[in-house]
């Protein structure tokens, strides 16, 4: 039979800790940006425009679920036909009586890719609408079944965009429809450490007219992904750290006699 000495066991760890432990520590920042160049107002409800890549995560293709046709416009994803709601030529939110439609929404996923985890930190876009568009729109996610809107914020400030009640975007100022950036989605808990995937949705009502527009444009998700062990090399690291402390407690007991 043959004997496993001290060399060999440690051997056999250092190779384990080099191929796992240090590769489970490794991890990598990144800012995954969807500008929606290949988006034509003949190329339908999904974006041909080839997704952003990142190590050890797979960004989807953005699709349009609600709307039928085409965009209206190039180069960034553009709908009319959204929830009505919003008042023309008003800015008072309380005259507004529109809602969102969970059956009307932009969506994208983000698969963590095998033996990573990724953790996503912060989603942040361009809004843009036009003359009787919409004036209210949120972002939710599969991680509690879309049942709320994720923590909005507006960062970098700007006076044209703010925030309601439960997490709810709003264009504050009806005479704007030029493209506004701060829309800012802070993620965090759940979010921290994915190994399956998770979908997003951006939701936009409370249009002004049939006519009126919902953009998106340069949506960027930020985070970090990070090494995980695969359980057959975890379960071979906890085999080895077991008989080497059985090893050691028999080295011990020989000294002492």
């Amino acid at each position: 039979m043959r004997t496993i000495t001290r060399a060999t066991i440690l051997a056999g760890l250092v190779g384990i800790f080099a191929n796992l432990g240090g590769n489970a520590l490794a991890q990598g920042s990144f800012t995954a940006t969807y500008d929606f160049a290949q988006v034509t107002t003949s190329s339908g409800t999904t974006d041909p425009t080839p997704p952003p890549t990142a190590s050890g995560a797979t960004f989807g293709a953005f699709s349009a679920t609600g709307y039928t046709g085409n965009p209206n416009a190039s180069s960034r994803f553009s709908w009319t036909s959204n929830p009505l709601g919003g008042v023309n030529s008003s800015d008072d939110f309380s005259q507004f009586t529109g809602s969102l439609d969970p059956v009307a929404y932009f969506e994208v996923s983000v698969t963590p890719q095998g033996g990573f985890a990724v953790q996503l930190d912060s989603v942040a876009f361009t809004m843009q609408r036009s003359g009787t568009g919409i004036r209210s729109y949120a972002v939710r996610s599969s991680l509690d079944g879309y049942a709320a809107n994720l923590p909005a914020s507006i960062n970098p400030a700007n006076a044209n965009l703010g925030v309601g009640s439960v997490n709810e975007f709003r264009w504050l100022s009806d005479a704007i429809t030029t493209a506004q950036n701060g829309s800012l989605v802070t993620l965090g808990g759940l979010f921290g450490d994915l190994t399956s995937p998770v979908t997003f949705r951006f939701y936009g009502w409370n249009a002004e007219g049939t006519a009126g527009t919902f953009s998106i444009d340069n949506v960027a998700f930020s985070g970090n992904t990070r090494n995980v062990p695969e359980p057959g090399a975890a379960a071979l690291l906890a085999i080895g750290l077991a008989t080497f402390g059985t090893w050691r407690v028999r080295a011990s007991r020989s000294v002492s006699k």
